[in-house]
C-alpha cells in the first residue's frame, strides 16, 4: 500500500491544503511548530480515526470552527487507487471510501487495511528517536529478544505477557503438582467419580435408563423444531391466502414498461399548445377554403382540393420523414447485426448442443472449477499411485511365489516328493560300511604288500561314506517349516497389500467417476449440453459468456426491431387515408415519402399561384396562422421528442397512455414492497389451498408424536428418580456437577493463559530463531552503508553481539559511540522491513530519527533511505536543513512546510 495524496479541509493548523507524495523516499521539511507532527496525526486519522477528547490530548478541531477531516488517497494492491474521506461532522466520523466505481464505509477501510492495525502503524512503520533503544552488553538471547523489541510490534509487552501468562497457569495448574488449586479439584473429583461408579454399578438398569432418557430428548428437541418450522411455514402460507387477491392484481400488472415519466408541467404544456395548434388549424382550414372559393375560377391541377383537405396530415408526415429513414437505416443495421451474432450462435450450438430457448447457464466461478480440478488431479494421483503399487505388489509376489516354488524343489524329501530316493539312499548306507569293514580285516591276515592295499580300500570305503553322511545331512524338518511358513507369510502378507492397493485404486477410480459424474450432472442440469468435462468448463468458460451476451444482445434487437416495425406500422397506417388519391400502392416506405414530398412541393406552387391572384388580406391571415403554428410546432418538439409523441395529434393519446402506465408503475412498486418477501415465488391459488392442507396433516402429525415423545420422557424421568429414592445418588451428582463446573472454569482459565503463553512463545521462537540470521545479513548491509563501510558486519561472537570493521576488528556494544548505537539499531529496524520483502502493507514514516548523527553520518542515513525507497514508499519529517541539501544532492524529492501550507 502506498500514500497517493492527503487532502486536508480542517486538521489543527492545517486548512484546505493538498499534497501529494511519490511512490519512493521523500522528505517533508519545515521548521519547529510549522505542523510535520499534525500532518502525520492526519494521516493517521484518516485511516483509523479521530483521536479521543482528552485533558491531556491536544485537539486538533480547527478553531475557527470549520470542517474538521479531509480526504486521503492510497494505492491499494488489490483494489487500486482508494479515496477515504473522513469529517467529524460527517457520519459521526466515520470513514467513506470510494473505489472502483464502489462504495464502501468504516468496516470496508479496515478490511483493505488488514492487517495493518493503528498499533502496528505507530510501532513498526513509524520512526522515532525514542524507539531506538541500545544496550552496553547484550547477549545472543538478549539480541534476539531485543530484536523482536525493535523489529516486531509490541514484542517486549509479549515478552512480558507471556512470562506473566506462564505464571498465571502454574497457580492454576502443574502437571506434578497438588497445591495448585485444579490439581485439588481433580483428585476430587478422580474421588468422587469413583463413588458414583460403585454407586451406579448397584443400579444395572441406570445407565441404560440414562441413554434412554438422552434419545428421547434429542427426539423431543427435534419435533419441537420440525413443529416449530411447520407452524411457521402455516403462518406464511395463510398470509398468502389473505393477500392473493393484491398478490392477483400485482401479476396482472405489465412487467415491462417504457422509462419515461411524464412531468405535470410538461403535461400542461402539452395539453395547452395542443389546443392553440387545433384552434389554429381549424381557422387555417377556414381561411383556406375562403381563399379556394375565391379563385374557383382559376385552373387548379387535380389533386389540389384532396391536397388542402389532407395537408395537415402530408405536413405531418413529412416532418417525420428524417426520422423514418434514420429507423430504417437503424433496422436495416440491427437486422445484420442480428444475423451475424445468430450465424456465431449456430457454430456454438452445433458444437456444444445449445440452445437460445434453454440457454446454458453459467453456474461456477473460478474458484469453483479450480477446486474441482483439484480434486480431479487428488483423485487420479491417488489412482496412479494405486496402481503402481498394486504393479510394483503384482510383481514381489510373482517373485515370491518363483522362490517359494524353487523352495519346495529344493526340499522336496521334506514335502514328499522323493520319499522313495530317500529309502534307497539310507539303504545302500549301511552296505557299503559293512564291505569297507570286511576288506579293512581281510587286509590284517595277508601278506604285507596286500594287506595295506585291501586296508586302504576298506577304510577308503567307510571314509567316503561318514563323509557323504555328513555331507548329506538333513536339515532339520523345523527349521525348513519354520523358512516355509516365513515365506508363506510374507505372500500372505502382500497378497494383503495387494488387496490394499486394489481396493484404494478401485476407490480413486470411483472418486473420480463420482467428481465428473457429479460435474456432468451440474452441467446437465443448467444446459451446458456437451461441455460436462471440467477441463472443458476450465479452459471454455469465455465460450458461455459470449454465447449468452450473443442470446441477449439478439433478445434486445429483437426487441428493438419489434418496436421499429411497430412504429413503421403506426407511420403506415397513417399514410394509407392519402393511397385513395395518390398512387402509393406497391411502394416501398422511402418511396411513399418521396412521391409525398414532390406531390407537396407541387400542390405549393399552385398554392403560391393562387394565393398571389387572391386576396391580400386573406393571404396575410394565412401567413400569419402558419406562422403561429410553426412557432407551436416548434415550443413543444423537445417534448414531442421526449416523450415519444409522433405527432401533435397524439398528444392527447399519448398523455392519456403515460398517465395510465405511470400509475400501473406506482402501483407495481407499491404491491412489489408490500408482497415481494411474502411471495418469493410464483404460485397459483390452489397451490396454496393444497400446501395450506399438506401442512395442517403435518402439524397435526408431528403435534401427535410430540405428545407421545414427552409422555415417555416424564415415565422415564419417574422411573429415574424412583431410582434415587434414597437421596444418595443424587446428592453425589450434585456435588459433582458443582466440582464439573468449577474444574471448567478452571481448565478455562488455566487453558487460556497456557495457549496465550504457548502462542506468544512460538510466535517469538519463529520471528528469533528463523530470521535472526536474516535480520543479521540485512542489518550488516545497511550497518556498512550507514558507517560509509567502516563496519562490514554484525556477528554475535561468544554469544554477544558485535560489530565488525572492514580490517575485522570486533567491538562489543559498550565500546560503540552513542551515534554508532543509534545507526546499528536503526540498521536492524530496516532489516526486519527488509526482511518481510514484498509483504510490507504501510509506507515507512520517520520523524527526525538521527538525534546523535553528525554530517556524515546523516548523509549515509540519506543513502539508506534513498536505496530504501526504490522498493518502498518512505516519508520523512524534518526540520533539519542538512538533510535537506542531502536529499537534494541525492535528486530526491523535498517538500517544504510553512505555516500550515506548503510551499
Amino acid at each position: 500500500m502506498k500514500l497517493l495524496a492527503v487532502e486536508i479541509v480542517g486538521f489543527g493548523k492545517w486548512q484546505q491544503q493538498k499534497i501529494t507524495f511519490e511512490s519512493g523516499n521523500q522528505l517533508l521539511y519545515g521548521a519547529n511548530e510549522v505542523g510535520k507532527s499534525t500532518l502525520y496525526q492526519f494521516i493517521q486519522a484518516m485511516l483509523f480515526g479521530f483521536p479521543t477528547k482528552g485533558k491531556r490530548k491536544r485537539d486538533y478541531a480547527p478553531k475557527n470552527g470549520g470542517s474538521y477531516g479531509g480526504r486521503l488517497w492510497l494505492a491499494h494492491p488489490v483494489f487500486g487507487e482508494v479515496q477515504v474521506e473522513r469529517f467529524k461532522e460527517k457520519n459521526k466520523g466515520q470513514a467513506i471510501i470510494y473505489y472502483q466505481q464502489q462504495m464502501g464505509d468504516e468496516k470496508t477501510l479496515q478490511q483493505m487495511l488488514h492487517p495493518l492495525t493503528k498499533k502496528l502503524f505507530q510501532e513498526v512503520f513509524t520512526f522515532q528517536q525514542e524507539q531506538l533503544i541500545t544496550s552496553d552488553k547484550l547477549t545472543e538471547e538478549e539480541l534476539q529478544t531485543s530484536l523482536l523489541a525493535i523489529g516486531v510490534s509490541g514484542s517486549q509487552q509479549l515478552l512480558t505477557y507471556r512470562n506473566t501468562y506462564f505464571k498465571e497457569a502454574q497457580k492454576i495448574f502443574k502437571g506434578k503438582g497438588q497445591q495448585p488449586l485444579l490439581n485439588q479439584k481433580l483428585a476430587a473429583y478422580q474421588e468422587l467419580k469413583e463413588q458414583i461408579q460403585e454407586k451406579e454399578a448397584q443400579q444395572q438398569t441406570f445407565q441404560q435408563l440414562e441413554e434412554t432418557i438422552r434419545e428421547t430428548e434429542q427426539q423431543q428437541v427435534t419435533l419441537q423444531q420440525q413443529l416449530k418450522e411447520t407452524q411457521q411455514d402455516l403462518l406464511q402460507v395463510a398470509e398468502q391466502q389473505r393477500h392473493f387477491p393484491l398478490y392477483e392484481e400485482w401479476q396482472s400488472l405489465p412487467e415491462e414498461t417504457e422509462n419515461v415519466v411524464l412531468v405535470k408541467e410538461d403535461q400542461v404544456q402539452l395539453e395547452e399548445t395542443f389546443q392553440e395548434y387545433m384552434y389554429l388549424d381549424k381557422e387555417r382550414q377556414r381561411l383556406t377554403k375562403e381563399l379556394s372559393l375565391q379563385s374557383e375560377a382559376l385552373d387548379v391541377p387535380e389533386g389540389y382540393a384532396f391536397y388542402l383537405e389532407q395537408e395537415a396530415l402530408i405536413q405531418q408526415l413529412l416532418n417525420q420523414r428524417y426520422d423514418m429513414q434514420q429507423l430504417m437505416t437503424e433496422s436495416e443495421w440491427m437486422t445484420q447485426t442480428f444475423e451475424q451474432n445468430r450465424q456465431e450462435m449456430v457454430l456454438l450450438e452445433n458444437e456444444w448442443s445449445w440452445s437460445p430457448e434453454r440457454p446454458p447457464q453459467l453456474f461456477y466461478d473460478n474458484e469453483t472449477v479450480q477446486k474441482w480440478r483439484q480434486q480431479q488431479v487428488a483423485y487420479t494421483q491417488a489412482l496412479q499411485k494405486g496402481q503402481e503399487q498394486k504393479a510394483f505388489l503384482t510383481s514381489q509376489i510373482e517373485n515370491l511365489e518363483d522362490q517359494l516354488t524353487d523352495f519346495e524343489k529344493a526340499h522336496a524329501a521334506f514335502f514328499g516328493e522323493a520319499t522313495r530316493a530317500q529309502k534307497a539312499q539310507k539303504t545302500s548306507q549301511p552296505l557299503w560300511l559293512l564291505l569297507g569293514s570286511i576288506l579293512a580285516l581281510l587286509g590284517f591276515f595277508l601278506p604285507s604288500p596286500l594287506k595295506w592295499g585291501l586296508v586302504l580300500v576298506g577304510v577308503s570305503f567307510i571314509a567316503k561314506e561318514v563323509l557323504s553322511y555328513a555331507t548329506r545331512k538333513e536339515v532339520s524338518s523345523d527349521e525348513v517349516k519354520e523358512e516355509w511358513q516365513t515365506k508363506l507369510s510374507q505372500l500372505d502378507y502382500l497378497n494383503e497389500q495387494f488387496q490394499q492397493a486394489l481396493n484404494q485404486e478401485r476407490e480413486a477410480q470411483l472418486q473420480v467417476e463420482q467428481l465428473e459424474q457429479a460435474v456432468a450432472e451440474q452441467a446437465q442440469v443448467h444446459q451446458l449440453g456437451k461441455m460436462q468435462q471440467i477441463d472443458t468448463l476450465m479452459n471454455q468458460r469465455e465460450l458461455i459468456t459470449r454465447y449468452l451476451l450473443l442470446v441477449q444482445t439478439n433478445e434486445e434487437l429483437m426487441s428493438q426491431l419489434k418496436e421499429n416495425q411497430q412504429k413503421r406500422q403506426v407511420f403506415e397506417e397513417q399514410i394509407f387515408p392519402l393511397m385513395t388519391h395518390l398512387p402509393l400502392q406497391g411502394k416501398s416506405l422511402s418511396e411513399k415519402l418521396h412521391f409525398l414530398e414532390g406531390f407537396a412541393e407541387e400542390m405549393e406552387k399552385v398554392r403560391f399561384a393562387q394565393e398571389y391572384q387572391a386576396d391580400g388580406y386573406l393571404k396575410q391571415q394565412l401567413r400569419e396562422l402558419k406562422t403561429k403554428q410553426q412557432e407551436a410546432l416548434t415550443r413543444i418538439q423537445p417534448l414531442l421528442i421526449r416523450y415519444r409523441i409522433l405527432s401533435i395529434a397524439d398528444v392527447p393519446s399519448r398523455i392519456q397512455q403515460l398517465t395510465t402506465q405511470q400509475a400501473q408503475v406506482g402501483r407495481g412498486q407499491e404491491l412489489a414492497t408490500q408482497l415481494g418477501n411474502l411471495f418469493p415465488e410464483a404460485v397459483t391459488e390452489a397451490a396454496l389451498k393444497d400446501r395450506s392442507l399438506q401442512l395442517a396433516q403435518q402439524q397435526a402429525l408431528e403435534e401427535s408424536q410430540l405428545n407421545k415423545i414427552q409422555e415417555q420422557y416424564q415415565a422415564l424421568i419417574y422411573e429415574k428418580q424412583q431410582l434415587m429414592t434414597d437421596g444418595t445418588l443424587d446428592e453425589l451428582y450434585q456435588r459433582q456437577a458443582i466440582l464439573k463446573a468449577e474444574i471448567k472454569e478452571l481448565a478455562q482459565r488455566w487453558s487460556g493463559y497456557q495457549l496465550a503463553g504457548q502462542l506468544l512463545m512460538d510466535l517469538l521462537t519463529e520471528l528469533s530463531e528463523q530470521q535472526l540470521p536474516s535480520l543479521l545479513q540485512y542489518a550488516s548491509s545497511y550497518f556498512a552503508l550507514l558507517t560509509n563501510q567502516r563496519y562490514q558486519s554484525i556477528q554475535v561472537a561468544e554469544g554477544q553481539l558485535v560489530a565488525v570493521t572492514k580490517e575485522q576488528e570486533m567491538f562489543y556494544l559498550h565500546e560503540l559511540s552513542t551515534g554508532t548505537k543509534d545507526q546499528l539499531m536503526m540498521a536492524v529496524r530496516f532489516a526486519f522491513l527488509a526482511v518481510q520483502g514484498e509483504q510490507l502493507i504501510c509506507p515507512i514514516i520517520i520523524d527526525d530519527g538521527w538525534l546523535h548523527y553528525d554530517h556524515q553520518r546523516k548523509a549515509q542515513l540519506a543513502e539508506l533511505f534513498t536505496k530504501f525507497g526504490q522498493k518502498q514508499q518512505v516519508i520523512c519529517f524534518s526540520s533539519d536543513q542538512e538533510m535537506v541539501s542531502y536529499y537534494q544532492d541525492l535528486q530526491q524529492r523535498v517538500i517544504a512546510l510553512e505555516g500550515g501550507s506548503v510551499k
